[in-house]
């Protein structure tokens, strides 16, 4: 008997219609018929009888359907279980970042560490830094990566730092970013902070408006049809697809103009796992 076959007799028994239980089952008529045969086989009894009202199940027959009916139950209670005793196994961390941290530098660090933990799973949340870094202080998030300093109750490691760019189609020079267009995209207080302070300390001017892209990929997308420039922090390994000319800029001292990027957390009620992540990111190396 498969399994199969102990929901076929559960179900004929619950509806005794050969071409209903066919319909509900998925198989044709003449299959059922012909697994309802073999069962008799098997058992060497007769489990329905073909009236003019219908099908009717013997007395033998009638045993079995009830049979079927617990192991149904049995099975439905089994697979109930080993799915909870699954979910309990399975342990989840609650892991805010930025959308470019997210894009750039995080799918590659989680994919690694999953492949060596196969019993941990992220509930990835992607808000702005700021947010991103309020949520950690609230214990919204077990763990966070966030653009820039701030301040609060939480544990910070420095992960990495980056330069800021300008991007344009093609080569300027940073005296003509006064005459010329800029893409302004949505990105954190912090982060637009420094490259304001970066601007008014060179030019002693008022950062420009114009036009606003939303993302920052398509701030670049924008850029590479030659709309303007982008001013932004770009990480490690950026792979420049929109093949735009990227300008490194300084402070007037020479000093590059530089983010950080930080790894916060709460030190209490860290579950097993998230210590474990924890101790993981904190042996990497400040890239």
């Amino acid at each position: 008997m498969k399994d199969s076959d102990w929901q076929i007799l559960y179900e004929l028994y619950k509806t005794p219609n050969m071409t209903k239980v066919a319909n509900l089952l998925y198989i044709s008529q003449p299959s059922l018929s012909k697994r309802l045969q073999s069962m008799e086989e098997e058992f060497h009894v007769e489990i329905v009888k073909r009236t003019a009202k219908g099908l009717e199940f013997t007395r033998q027959g009638e045993f079995l359907a009830k049979k079927a009916q617990e192991y149904m139950i049995f099975l439905q209670q089994l697979k109930k279980e080993l799915m909870e005793s699954q979910e309990e196994n399975m342990k989840i961390i609650v892991l805010g970042a930025s959308y470019t941290y997210s894009k750039f530098i995080l799918t590659e660090l989680l994919y690694e560490y999953t492949k060596a933990h196969p019993d941990v799973q992220f509930e990835l949340q992607n808000d702005q830094s700021n947010l991103v870094f309020q949520k950690a202080c609230d214990g919204e998030v077990d763990i966070a990566f966030v653009h820039g300093d701030y301040e609060g109750g939480v544990i910070q490691k420095k992960v990495s730092e980056c330069q800021a760019y300008i991007l344009s189609k093609d080569a300027i020079e940073i005296s003509d970013l006064l005459k010329l267009p800029r893409i302004a995209y949505k990105t954190n207080d912090r982060t637009r902070e420094i490259l304001d302070d970066w601007w008014n300390q060179t030019f002693h001017v008022p950062v420009p408006g114009g036009m606003s892209a939303g993302y920052i990929d398509v701030s670049w997308q924008l850029s590479s049809k030659g709309l303007g420039y982008v001013c932004c922090f770009l990480p490690e390994g950026f792979v420049n697809s929109y093949h735009l000319t990227l300008t490194p800029i300084y402070y007037p001292n020479g000093e590059p103009v530089l983010r950080n990027t930080w790894f916060v957390y709460k030190e209490e009620k860290n579950s097993k796992e998230v210590q474990e992540f924890i101790k993981y990111i904190e042996n990497l190396p400040i890239t």
